[in-house]
């Protein structure tokens, strides 16, 4: 897995600035190019504007040129004074909402990776969907990164990662992904959640077992999900870093979240299953989730397993 181009979503906010540090620090490591992409109102030749008269229509395309020189003018002064570093720049300009067209701009250009900044909102209004970041992760079919402070590093590379896996294809992508981003004495956490079947755990349940069955099933799962950790991490061996295994008894939403808050990740990276039409309006996936309230940048892997239902 390579990350060689990257794509990030620029309003010259300081959430886009923490998104641009997160791509240099990538980029430094990867070997990457970046692009900055500003999404905005662009005026196409001759494009007729009803309701206007010539004066007011002349007056509505001066006012849109002279943003989007500014626009263009303050991208690049952000590549300029990011040049010097070893990471070559570009930036662009697309017209439309932002999150449409982030996510259009990073597939038409073959990105690998595509971040955004996030305003951090806190207490009732996080329970609701709505943030461009958000919308960001829901529609994208590139991999996408929900940057948070800190993101400068000049050493390159995050030195703890935690990777949720459920041991599907968009898991062992993600994991992959978090080899590539990961320091060269990198810590990574390999984490599987699993949960005692519904029946054996709800009292009235008509087929519940004694205690001891129930402590024989638990144990017989946990040793089952130890071994395919085990054989996982043999797999993808990697020298130089320190790769763990562990396993949670606990729903992957909470679980995570209480590592979080419990380790100092730098990051998080996941897969997500990508379903589309109706199930993507409905918030509630583990990705979106811990993307909402993670308290670390947090990597939503796309693989090729999200766009085969797409028809």
């Amino acid at each position: 897995m390579e990350i060689k181009k990257i794509v990030v979503g620029m309003d010259f906010s300081e959430a886009s600035e923490i998104a641009v540090q997160h791509a240099m620090r990538i980029a430094r490591h990867a070997g990457a190019e970046i692009i900055l992409v500003h999404v905005g109102t662009v005026l196409a030749t001759g494009e007729p504007v009803s309701h206007m008269t010539n004066t007011t229509r002349e007056q509505w395309e001066a006012l849109l040129r002279e943003e989007l020189s500014e626009v263009r003018d303050n991208l690049e002064a952000v590549c300029e004074r990011l040049r010097g570093q070893g990471v070559t720049l570009s930036h662009m300009v697309r017209d439309g909402f932002a999150d449409n067209g982030l996510t259009d701009a990073a597939a038409e250009l073959g990105a690998d990776l595509l971040l955004v900044g996030t305003h951090g909102r806190t207490g009732l209004k996080r329970f609701f969907l709505g943030s461009i970041s958000e919308r960001v992760v829901r529609l994208s079919r590139t991999s996408v990164m929900v940057a948070r402070p800190p993101g400068a590093d000049t050493g390159g590379g995050y030195k703890r990662i935690l990777v949720p896996t459920d041991f599907s294809l968009p898991a062992d992508v993600a994991l992959q992904y978090a080899f590539a981003m990961a320091a060269p004495d990198a810590h990574i956490d390999l984490v599987h959640f699993w949960q005692m079947p519904l029946a054996a755990t709800t009292p009235y349940a008509p087929f519940k077992a004694a205690e001891e069955a129930l402590g024989s099933v638990r144990q017989a799962m946990a040793q089952s999900v130890e071994q395919t950790g085990q054989e996982l991490l043999e797999k993808h061996l990697k020298k130089g870093m320190e790769v763990r295994f562990k396993s949670n008894e606990a729903a992957p939403g909470h679980g995570i979240q209480e590592l979080l808050e419990e380790n100092p990740y730098e990051l998080v990276v996941m897969g997500s299953h990508g379903r589309r039409g109706l199930s993507r309006l409905l918030l509630g996936s583990i990705a979106e989730v811990t993307t909402r309230h993670a308290n670390c940048s947090v990597v939503v892997v796309r693989s090729d397993e999200d766009h085969s239902d797409d028809a």
